[in-house]
């Protein structure tokens, strides 16, 4: 299976949790749709184009935390557009008050970052992808979550990973992991103190930004480390200038 390896960095990052409103509060890592929307930048999709050309189907991703990150409560004010005038675009008056949780790395690291995975049934996407990776060639400006939470990517790894399937052999497992991959007592206590999360994603986008599937628990070290975990389904390994890494899709 050929895939793409790349990181993606940034000062601060905002990954909206889908039932939000008032409070905008963040997941840990990028879901499925905001990494699919990452690609999309980077090969020069229209808003809202996407959806189908990155579905379960045709493409799979996987994400791994480099780095541990802080959640961090901002103030923000947002203009009163509902009536338009010099004063309420100025902020002079109407002003909407409200709190975004950001996420920030944790010191000495001075940024936000991730890994992706992408794999794709449309080899020639893939190499398109790949170039515009190695010569940080983007069609449109790359985020993470938020526009305002702009960000760099650059090309770790493009070639064949090796596929394996698990059948709860246990492996150092370095992406974020979907709940229904870990069998019954899939996570033995290590020694010395670990710290697991999980976090509900929300289910994919199809045409018309329509949700299709369900949504999803994932778990995940918030460190950024490998987790030595049992796998039950498909485990991909990729041999990078790191050494290996273990990975399972989203």
């Amino acid at each position: 299976m050929e895939i793409v390896v790349f990181d993606v960095q940034g000062f601060m990052a905002h990954f909206r949790r889908f039932y939000s409103s008032v409070t905008a509060l963040t997941y840990h890592f990028p879901p499925r749709n905001t990494v699919v929307g990452i690609l999309a930048s980077i090969l020069g999709y229209e808003r809202d184009s996407y959806y189908e050309a990155f579905s379960r189907e045709s493409s799979r991703v996987a994400v791994a935390l480099r780095s541990p990150v802080r959640k961090v409560m901002l103030p923000t004010s947002y203009l009163d557009t509902d009536s338009i005038s010099l004063r309420t675009l100025r902020g002079i008056h109407g002003t909407v008050p409200t709190s975004i949780e950001y996420l920030l790395a944790v010191p000495p690291h001075e940024s936000v970052s991730y890994r992706i995975f992408v794999t794709h049934s449309d080899r020639s996407m893939l190499n398109q992808l790949r170039r515009r990776l190695a010569e940080r060639r983007f069609a449109y400006p790359v985020s993470l979550g938020s526009a305002n939470c702009l960000a760099d990517a650059r090309l770790v790894f493009a070639g064949e990973a090796v596929i394996e399937e698990g059948e709860g052999e246990e492996y150092p497992i370095s992406t974020v992991i979907p709940q229904d991959a870990i069998p019954d007592r899939g996570l033995e206590p290590e020694e010395g103190t670990r710290i697991m999360l999980e976090e509900r994603l929300p289910p994919d986008f199809g045409r018309g930004r329509t949700p299709t599937g369900p949504s999803k628990n994932y778990v995940f070290e918030p460190s950024g480390k490998p987790l030595r975990v049992r796998v039950r389904g498909e485990v991909f390994a990729v041999d990078t200038a790191e050494g290996r890494i273990y990975g399972v899709f989203m």
